[in-house]
């Protein structure tokens, strides 16, 4: 049976708020629960606060052309990527924004769309964050960004009969973000979102998709909202199904990141699409990075900060995961429409370019895709 519009937009509001009342009905159900502490970050809160207060303290803030209206993260341990993420988040203006939208891959399950969890509080060893409900409820309407209860119960996952996938529970990007805001913003409300799959039956992007993702969350973005993107970029190495290198592979990861950077920089969303369908990139939030390009104000253009490999830290250029932070500045440049054409990567060395200062903006920035 076909639902008209207003009728569908009527009930997923209705389920939205029923989902986030069902919330915080039960006390357990009201907090999503701090899984990564001990792990990816300090679980004591005054080694937590000390831990990233020193990050942040050993940045230095460039002087910007313009305001910070959004930052890319990277979402792993602290020990490697811990001093990267700092170098976005100290540039974020404080006593600027009260709300955080903060798009992160699901790397633990596949769906389509986005999801929200059912709670009203992110917990993390430095207190909790309260999500913005009335947020929530707006973007909800969306059928792409759906709400989802958390369970803490072994019971909901190990019966046969159930079979539930842990979702919001066991998801590390948000919560390992969380602290760095915290400490260095204060009080803020969170519009928490995890960025799944967007393929059409055909196994193509869903353009029309994202663009509808993309509508839904621009009508609660305002000049006090901020928009951050958690991510990791090349992943290689046998685990990671990702080797088309087996030489200078430093060098080559360094020139793939660089390509991403540069189209993400300058919010060219369908190259970047390209660039994923054709390197095959092991990026874990490219969904997420598209939508965050198509948020960001058509005058904005992203300036790297931080970047580093995890295979350059260890000496084992055999298996590496590589960690960027950038921010977006809004007015920092005019677009042009030269296109640059996206190049494969081969065993033949390649050295990337020098990263981009923002007092020195790009002369030939590109249309967005």
């Amino acid at each position: 049976m076909n639902i008209p519009v207003k009728q569908g937009a009527l009930a997923a509001i209705t389920m939205c708020a029923v989902a986030l009342f069902l919330s915080a009905s039960g006390n357990e159900l009201r907090f999503r629960r701090a899984v990564a502490a001990g792990a990816f970050y300090p679980a004591d809160p005054a080694q937590l606060r000390a831990v990233v207060t020193q990050y942040l303290n050993e940045v230095t803030v460039l002087k910007t052309p313009g305001p910070v209206v959004g930052c890319i993260v990277p979402h792993s341990p602290y020990s490697v990527s811990g001093a990267i993420m700092a170098k976005a988040i100290k540039h974020i203006p404080q006593n600027t924004y009260r709300r955080v939208i903060v798009l992160a891959p699901a790397m633990n399950s596949e769906f389509r769309g986005c999801s929200v969890p059912s709670v009203q509080y992110f917990r993390t060893p430095l207190g909790d964050v309260e999500l913005d409900a009335p947020a929530v409820r707006r973007i909800c309407v969306n059928s792409l960004i759906q709400i989802r209860g958390l369970v803490y119960r072994e019971e909901a996952y190990g019966s046969t009969g159930v079979g539930r996938t842990a979702l919001h529970e066991n998801e590390t990007a948000i919560e390992v973000l969380l602290p760095f805001l915290q400490v260095h913003l204060g009080d803020f409300k969170l519009v928490p979102i995890l960025v799944s799959k967007l393929d059409k039956v055909t196994g193509k992007f869903d353009e029309h998709g994202l663009e509808t993702i993309v509508n839904t969350l621009n009508a609660i973005v305002d000049e006090h909202t901020l928009i951050i993107v958690c991510s990791d970029f090349t992943r290689y190495g046998s685990q990671h199904n990702f080797t088309p290198f087996t030489r200078n592979v430093i060098e080559n990861i360094s020139a793939l990141d660089m390509q991403a950077f540069n189209l993400i920089q300058e919010r060219r969303t369908k190259s970047f699409q390209t660039y994923i369908e054709e390197s095959k990139s092991t990026i874990t939030a490219p969904v997420a990075l598209s939508a965050f390009m198509q948020l960001m104000p058509p005058s904005s253009k992203g300036v790297l900060l931080g970047y580093d490999l995890s295979g350059r830290m260890t000496g084992n250029p055999r298996t590496s995961v590589s960690f960027a932070s950038m921010m977006f500045i809004d007015g920092m440049q005019e677009r042009s429409t030269k296109q640059r054409r996206v190049i494969r990567i081969t065993d033949k060395q390649a050295q990337p370019p020098p990263a981009q200062e923002p007092s020195q903006p790009s002369e030939d920035a590109d249309q967005p895709g």
